[in-house]
């Protein structure tokens, strides 16, 4: 019993001299990036899917074609109401600001004559998908001791984008998506007169507006996703520790402290 408490000690030892080893790495990088030049590069489109499979309504089925089609186009909530240069605008400029709270510089720097180094980074976002789908969700819940479910139509708004990294020491590809999603709410609950059960239902319909404040969302996360991405790459080259893929760092610039996350960060495409 005393041998198995002492191998587990030593563990919880190793396990500490590891992190306390790669934070202190992390420091390190967040320290000699402070003045770090970086060129920003944004596709100068989008590349937009409409994916909805919507259903005719019966009253519909012997309108004519013109208006069949004036009514499955007006299903579409986004996808074909983006301004290109208003949405990329929006999120360079978001990321622009948010990399330079990282302690970052945000400027041109590329030449003829120049290539990334250790204080000169390119980030590069060769490709923005946006595709539009609509799918039903189940939403579920008790009363009493009864389990109720029933079925919504749920709009969403895909968006995936993919990061070229490059810095002297890395030349590196990754991946991310979020989603643009109805804010739904569905609460079950008993009519007592009639002794059933009924569902109250909330849906905040997704619109234009609310996908430019999204696109503002969006640069804020990816400027914090590409600084993290670099910060682990510098933190596993350096490290005698094997690389953990799983966990990997975050660093907030505004409280100053690091975290690790299982899945709130960039893919690496190898």
């Amino acid at each position: 019993m005393k041998r198995n408490i002492w191998i587990l000690l030593l563990g919880a030892i190793v396990l500490l001299l590891s992190c306390s080893e790669q934070h202190s790495i992390a420091r390190r990088f967040v320290k000699q990036n402070r003045k770090t030049v970086v060129a920003l590069y944004l596709p100068g489109r989008l590349v937009k899917q409409n994916l909805r499979e919507d259903e005719m309504p019966e009253e519909l089925e012997n309108a004519t074609l013109e208006e069949q089609i004036e009514y499955m186009e007006g299903q579409i909530k986004v996808v074909n109401k983006i301004d290109d240069d208003k949405f990329l605008d929006i999120v360079y400029n978001t990321m622009k600001e948010t990399l330079e709270d990282y302690g970052l510089k945000v400027q041109y720097w590329e030449g003829e004559d120049s290539t990334p180094d250790s204080v000169h980074w390119v980030i590069n976002v060769p490709r923005i998908e946006v595709r539009e789908i609509n799918e039903n969700q189940e939403f579920c819940g008790w009363v009493y001791t009864q389990r109720y479910c029933m079925d919504m139509p749920i709009d969403v708004v895909n968006v995936a984008a993919w990061f070229e990294f490059s810095n002297g020491l890395t030349n590196s590809l990754a991946f991310t998506e979020q989603n643009y999603v109805n804010e739904t709410d569905v609460m079950f609950d008993v009519d007592y007169q009639s002794n059933k059960v009924y569902a109250n239902t909330y849906v905040d319909t997704i619109n234009i507006d609310g996908f430019y404040r999204f696109a503002s969302l969006l640069g804020r996360l990816y400027a914090g996703y590409c600084y993290d991405f670099l910060l682990n790459d510098f933190i596993d080259k350096r490290s005698d520790e094997p690389t953990d893929t799983i966990y990997r760092f975050r660093y907030d610039p505004y409280e100053r402290y690091f975290y690790k996350t299982q899945s709130d960060h960039l893919i690496e495409i190898k």
